[in-house]
């Protein structure tokens, strides 16, 4: 698969699991679900091997962002009351 189509499974996936349109995803939105999904996009493009510079471009973001949304990936995961760890598993095992 090439970057994009890894792009848009990844998105299809995400967007049914959180139930957040792709344009939230890539678009500016801040509501819990919008980032989360976004986080987890992103997170599940780092794990198919693509690099921050090669993902920053298709969320409409910067670098620094991306870098961002990774590192702090983990403690989003680890939040009482956050679903987001069990929702990564179940993406991670479907793309």
């Amino acid at each position: 698969m090439n970057k994009l189509e890894d792009f848009g499974k990844v998105i299809k996936v995400v967007t049914e699991l959180i139930e957040v349109t792709d344009k939230e995803i890539i678009g500016s939105s801040r509501t819990i679900e919008a980032v989360d999904a976004r986080w987890l996009a992103i997170k599940l493009m780092r794990d198919k091997g693509y690099t921050t510079r090669q993902i920053a471009p298709l969320f409409n973001r910067s670098k620094r962002s991306v870098t961002h949304a990774l590192l702090f990936f983990k403690n989003r995961t680890q939040e009482p009351f956050s679903a987001l760890g069990n929702i990564y598993e179940m993406a991670r095992q479907q793309v």
